[in-house]
């Protein structure tokens, strides 16, 4: 299928909607975490358990992405999207009804397999209907609507935790509205996408190969930025409790402040990404969320820790539109969804791992410590980014 070089406002919006339910996927919920933590205090592990309730949904995804990805190629669209948003709004509203600390992280189970069916729906629509600089572009949109949809949820999310820990579970249920708006609307692109692969994609399939090469480099690449960035919704509750800053919508809009640096920041992604290589943009993005770590570590206050999402916003905003549009750019048309459910795989790995990975770090060296330690590793991964494109310079935009 050749794709619409002006896809409708309907469409657009539906892509861009499915792709602004990933945010909520973990860090909606962190407002909630200290009551949480309370309401379950004497279970054992609480501390950790609570981590998991943010980034179990992420062992789902890495479990289940990579096959998500293969049905986007062979199977009907609109079945998997119907799926997977009832998976995603049942599982993430459990945390309403659920009555045990195992109910609920069962039903983060069932929230990360959704998540993983419109993540991939959404990366994979997005490559399919814009290309070349245009997608650099949409990539952009799509990254501010994650921002702006991060704001909305973060803060909705903080001010029903005020009100009751449970709340902030009842923002998943904003994924009906959306899913509806996609099925109704990508109906007709789903059966042409469709009518396209039963032709060209055959006599395709013996000379198409994956580029096992690039996602050798990317998947690390966003494996680390994952494991690094979700130390925030993790352990920066705790850290502000540390700091004297114990109200669930202070942490919320303290966790949104980030988003709302980073969508502007995204809208602009097409023009940098015309003047600048993807791995300058690498990182940019490293060295400023690392510098963020550092603000956080050194913050006595609140008011540190906004200056440190500030600048993290920076980083993130320019990103996580790099990583689709560098890799999306070396995929076979027919391998999309395949690739799709494996970026997806680094990433959501990186998210499970985050709690897990941090927690040594601040048994040994505490929560200023923590991030004081990885905002340092950020910050040398940044630098090493920007002698690989020293060593080996590529144009601004070499993608097509």
């Amino acid at each position: 299928m050749t794709p619409d070089p002006h896809p409708g406002r309907a469409v657009t919006l539906a892509v861009l909607g499915l792709s602004s339910m990933t945010i909520m996927a973990n860090a909606t919920v962190a407002s909630s975490l200290p009551g949480l933590r309370a309401h379950y205090a004497d279970v054992p592990h609480i501390d950790t358990l609570a981590g998991l309730v943010v980034t179990l949904p992420s062992l789902a995804i890495v479990l289940s992405a990579g096959l998500m990805g293969v049905l986007i190629d062979r199977w009907d669209r609109q079945k998997l999207l119907l799926l997977t948003a009832a998976l995603y709004c049942i599982g993430g509203t459990s945390g309403l009804w659920a009555e045990s600390i195992w109910a609920l992280l069962v039903g983060r189970l069932a929230l990360g397999l959704g998540v993983a069916g419109t993540m991939n729906l959404g990366m994979t629509w997005a490559s399919d209907l814009w290309q070349g600089p245009a997608r650099a572009r949409f990539l952009g949109r799509q990254g501010a609507a994650i921002s702006v949809a991060g704001i909305v949820f973060m803060l909705l999310g903080g001010a029903l935790a005020s009100l009751h820990w449970r709340g902030a579970f009842a923002v998943y249920a904003l994924i009906l509205p959306i899913a509806a708006l996609a099925w109704l609307v990508l109906g007709p692109q789903a059966r042409a996408m469709a009518a396209g692969r039963e032709r060209p994609q055959a006599s395709r399939a013996n000379t198409e190969r994956f580029p096992w090469a690039a996602y050798a480099f990317i998947a690390p690449l966003a494996f680390l930025f994952q494991v690094a960035f979700y130390v925030t919704p993790t352990r920066l509750p705790f850290h502000l409790e540390a700091l004297g800053t114990t109200s669930p919508l202070v942490v919320g809009a303290l966790m949104a402040a980030l988003v709302t640096v980073s969508a502007p920041v995204s809208l602009m992604y097409g023009r940098i990404r015309a003047r600048f290589s993807a791995m300058v943009i690498f990182g940019c993005s490293f060295v400023l969320i690392g510098a963020s770590f550092l603000a956080h570590a050194l913050a006595t206050d609140w008011q540190g820790v906004l200056l440190g999402s500030l600048i993290g916003g920076l980083g993130m905003g320019i990103s996580m539109p790099n990583y689709t549009t560098w890799f999306m750019a070396r995929v076979p048309a027919s391998m999309r969804g395949r690739a799709s459910g494996l970026l997806t795989t680094a990433f959501f790995l990186g998210q499970f791992a985050s709690p897990l990975a941090s927690a040594p770090l601040v048994a040994a060296f505490g929560l200023a410590g923590t991030f004081a330690a990885v905002g340092l590793g950020l910050v040398v991964l940044g630098l090493g980014l920007w002698a690989l494109h020293v060593l080996r310079p590529e144009p601004a935009f070499a993608e097509a």
